[in-house]
């Protein structure tokens, strides 16, 4: 499930490294307006038996923006998306943007108008199969193993070209899919199409840094309900960051 919302801005470019950053504390800022508790469970906690943040968002998209090489062009109407498989927590958002005081949105020092908030259900995939193209980055990290009572301490980024990206990708969908009660069936079918690699920095938990990735295209086959969580949440890690959000 999905929130479009309409977004008006008379700015000019967001900076790259405030393109996906600001998305994951204006999550939270409306979470803790109308849903505290469910906002206080994800932040300390996350969701489900891995952690996982469950949620994503796009970056403000903005079609008719004159392109400038070098710069996130934006300017005009465009859009803004946002989604989790968890109904509840849609609802507490869309309780948070539909609400007549809530005009503008912060992000990153761009003031965005908030018009229409409009609610997107999941593509209903009752063929098992589906091509997922994500619209951002989609990143994905090799993990050392960590020593007893320590923490998984991420050593590189995988990109498409590595050779075990593609179990690496299989793998987090799978725990994506069990984060969602669904069962662990997704199958990596292909990859059938790699964008351009790009850096973003990315907040949360007190941090601050930069993650890279590429934007897929990818075949998977797996559940119904499965594959619409990936679509409503988005595909690989840091996905409350805006990473790996699937193009609707």
């Amino acid at each position: 499930m999905r929130l479009r919302l309409e977004i008006n801005t008379r700015a000019r470019e967001i900076p790259w490294g405030d393109v996906l950053a600001p998305g994951r504390g204006i999550i939270y800022d409306a979470l803790y307006r109308t849903a505290p508790e469910l906002a206080e469970k994800i932040h300390e906690n996350g969701w489900g038996p891995y952690g996982i943040a469950p949620f994503g968002h796009s970056a403000p998209m903005f079609p008719n923006a004159r392109r400038v090489r070098g710069k996130y062009a934006v300017g005009g109407t465009g859009y803004l998306e946002f989604g989790s498989p968890l109904p509840e927590l849609v609802q507490a958002l869309a309780l948070d943007f539909m609400n007549p005081a809530r005009t503008l949105l912060d992000w990153g020092g761009i003031a965005l108008q908030v018009g229409s908030v409009t609610v997107q259900q999941p593509p209903k995939f009752t063929s098992g199969r589906a091509r997922l193209r994500t619209a951002s980055p989609l990143h994905l990290s090799e993990y050392e193993r960590p020593k007893p009572g320590g923490e998984h301490t991420p050593v590189r980024a995988l990109l498409p070209e590595d050779p075990a990206y593609p179990v690496a990708l299989e793998r987090n969908l799978n725990r994506r899919a069990e984060t969602f009660g669904h069962a662990p069936d997704i199958r990596l079918e292909g990859i059938t199409w790699i964008g351009p690699r790009h850096p973003f920095r990315v907040t949360g938990r007190g941090h601050s840094g930069q993650r890279t990735g590429a934007p897929v295209e990818v075949e998977v086959s797996g559940g119904a309900g499965a594959l619409a969580a990936l679509w409503s949440a988005g595909l690989g890690q840091q996905t409350g960051a805006g990473f790996g959000w699937v193009v609707a």
